[in-house]
């Protein structure tokens, strides 16, 4: 026996011997492991078919007239498409966009020019340059919010602020703006773009247009300035009018062989975004809604309270501040309207493709579709019509009385507005009134119609929930009135409203409503769901909720400080340390007065923390909110500039103006600063988000 022998056990050498046997078998196995995976994976395993998920699209999906830009560079593009002039659109509602197009097809029936409507986004900024001289472009531009350009315009705005050495010396334009004066920075974008272009060597052909939205005039406006544009193509340019005449740039084709699958039957389609707007607001869902009820007595004005279930919906969250965009739908009586005036009686529901005449201008309503769910759900039939459109009705008037009375509307501008202020302008109503017969207005090219309506656009409102006290559940205030307007004998309900205004009657119904019993102007599910996507919004609460708030609110726009102070409620009950929260409230009187018992529980669950402040304009002596807050101002005044409490501001933008001016003058005052220093002060507190507003027109 060896001297190793002697020193180790040979039962631990067997041990051993049997261990290193189990590696290799180990290995050996986990070699083959793999190597069954891998002939799995190359040889057995089927592999997924990269055009699977085509039989799940739908036709609409993939539309060959919309292929969209296949070029960057404009210039290239009105040299390759052979266009005289390109008119860009920076919309966010869609009524730039709607206007841009109407004068596409003006250019082309009056002049036989060929323009292109473009979206500011999709051709890059600098490309202007290389617009021939023999070309010229128009911007149509409007102004939303504090002074903000639309979405589509943001990245053109961007390019200008940064780049004020560029030149554009070939470049000739005029431009049109879309604003409204209640606002601080009345129609600012296209003010900005205008001095960017002169300032870049570009020659203005004419003065800028505007348009103000505070009066309800943007529609006339835009009338005004485009004959002014017209007088320049006649005079200046040398441009030859010739006698209007329609030229269709759509088809309408019925379509038989579609199936009700294949078909758009109501779906909001959600605009093209960009990366801005579409990280801002979620996927569109159909939402059940779980209450809605009236918060007043009063008849003539009054206010919805609507809640709407988001318990089945995981990946939609919201947070507090934020709005909910909803989608109408037209009532079933202006939609027979223009079903009767049109003739389309039994075509309802028959399967439409509609098409793009010219090769890349894009379709802007869902296609393939039916006329019942493009009217009712697509198209804006419950507006009223503007002049021009009415004009251009004459054309296909089935008689002699209905041409000349469309005429004289269409030409005479007073004419046309003490009609408006006499009947409710509808393009059904419209028809109707002139020659009610089943279609006596049958003439009117299906195309036209679709060209002439705007979109459905999306209404939003502030959610008054709050994300941490009901994150399952959204709310929301609606406003309605059905006062007559000055001069008006009539009121015109608000198309949404209405719509809303719907679900409290279709909700109190019990048994469940049948079809007989169903409210005559719209169809709800049972349960009814809205169209909703979340928006977000800048509106938001202070990060450390020991700052303190001060809270301007008027009418419904009490709704999102609902959800503000309800969460800072919540906070302090659970032990946080909150600051003190002051809402100054104002409306007409105590019957004007929503949710009341909500606050009144909040202020008493707040342990002091919450106070409310009301201001009735119409008893007990004529109080607005700004006056309220100057009889607070030695404590609006500490709160703002030694505790850094939030100034929030929601309702009309009349309202945030005033508040502004006297919350200024207060600090001008109190502090011994001149307007300089008080404007320094107000900017620095925007700047900061230490100041907020959340206003309307």
């Amino acid at each position: 026996m060896s001297t190793l022998s002697k020193l180790v056990d040979p039962s631990i050498l067997g041990v051993q011997s049997l261990l290193q046997q189990a590696q290799k078998d180990d290995f050996a196995f986990l070699a083959l492991i793999i190597l069954t995976g891998i002939f799995y994976n190359v040889y057995i395993k089927e592999k997924p078919d990269p055009y699977h998920h085509v039989w799940f699209e739908r036709p609409q999906a993939t539309d060959a007239n919309a292929k969209g830009a296949d070029t960057r560079d404009i210039g290239v593009k009105l040299e390759e498409s052979k266009k005289d002039l390109v008119i860009f659109w920076g919309s966010q509602s869609g009524t730039a966009e709607g206007f841009a197009n109407r004068l596409v097809r003006d250019c082309r029936s009056r002049f036989g020019l060929d323009a292109l409507a473009a979206d500011l986004s999709d051709y890059d900024p600098e490309s202007i340059s290389n617009i021939p001289e023999t070309k010229f472009a128009i911007f149509i531009i409007s102004t939303y919010g504090e002074g903000d350009p639309s979405d589509n315009a943001t990245q053109f705005l961007s390019w200008l602020d940064a780049n004020k050495t560029v030149h554009f010396p070939k470049l000739s334009y005029a431009a049109f703006g879309l604003g409204n004066k209640k606002y601080k920075f009345y129609n600012k974008v296209v003010d900005v773009v205008v001095e960017a272009l002169d300032r870049s060597g570009a020659k203005s052909l004419m003065p800028v247009g505007k348009a103000d939205d505070s009066n309800g005039t943007t529609e006339e406006d835009f009338t005004e300035w485009k004959q002014s544009l017209f007088a320049l193509f006649r005079g200046t340019l040398g441009f030859q009018e010739r006698p209007a005449q329609y030229e269709p740039t759509l088809k309408v084709i019925e379509d038989t062989s579609l199936d009700i699958i294949d078909l758009h039957v109501g779906e909001p389609i959600k605009p093209k975004s960009t990366k801005k707007s579409s990280s801002q607001s979620s996927a569109i869902h159909s939402l059940p809604v779980k209450d809605a009820r009236k918060l007043l007595q009063t008849k003539e004005r009054n206010c919805l309270h609507l809640e709407i279930d988001i318990h089945e919906f995981p990946e939609l969250k919201y947070k507090t501040g934020d709005h909910l965009t909803v989608w109408p739908c037209n009532p079933s009586s202006e939609i027979q309207l223009l079903v009767n005036a049109l003739g389309l009686q039994g075509k309802t529901d028959t399967p439409l493709l509609i098409q793009s005449i010219e090769t890349g201008v894009k379709v802007k309503v869902p296609s393939p579709t039916t006329w019942q769910a493009l009217l009712q759900h697509y198209l804006e039939i419950s507006g009223p019509v503007p002049r021009e459109i009415v004009l251009s009705l004459s054309h296909f008037a089935p008689d002699s009385a209905s041409k000349a009375t469309l005429t004289q509307l269409g030409e005479n501008k007073d004419a046309y507005h003490e009609y408006c202020l006499q009947n409710h302008v509808t393009f059904g109503r419209l028809l109707a009134a002139l020659n009610s017969g089943p279609g006596a207005w049958s003439s009117i090219p299906l195309s036209f119609i679709l060209e002439s309506l705007p979109l459905l656009s999306p209404r939003y409102y502030s959610i008054s929930s709050s994300s941490i006290v009901s994150p399952k559940t959204i709310s929301i205030t609606v406003a309605t009135s059905s006062e007559l307007t000055p001069n008006q004998t009539f009121s015109i309900p608000g198309l949404t409203t209405t719509y809303l205004s719907s679900l409290t009657t279709h909700l109190s119904l019990s048994p469940p409503p049948s079809p007989q019993n169903q409210t005559q102007e719209f169809i709800h599910d049972q349960p009814p769901k809205l169209y909703t996507s979340i928006l977000t919004s800048k509106f938001r609460l202070p990060t450390l909720p020991s700052h303190p708030i001060i809270l301007i609110a008027s009418g419904s726009g009490l709704a999102p400080f609902l959800g503000f102070l309800a969460e800072r409620q919540r906070l302090a009950s659970i032990g946080r340390n909150v600051g003190k929260s002051i809402l100054f409230f104002g409306c007409r009187g105590s019957s004007d007065y929503i949710y009341k018992s909500e606050l009144e529980k909040l202020v008493e669950g707040s342990g002091g923390g919450i106070e409310v402040v009301t201001a009735f304009s119409r008893e007990g002596g004529k109080k607005y909110v700004q006056d309220r807050v100057e009889e607070r101002e030695e404590e609006v005044c500490r709160l703002l500039g030694e505790e850094n409490a939030y100034f929030y501001v929601c309702g009309s933008a009349a309202m945030a103006r005033d508040v502004k001016a006297r919350v200024e003058g207060v600090i001008g005052r109190r502090r011994g600063w001149g307007e300089e220093e008080v404007r320094g002060w107000s900017e620095g507190l925007r700047r900061g988000k230490r100041w907020q507003e959340d206003v309307w027109g």
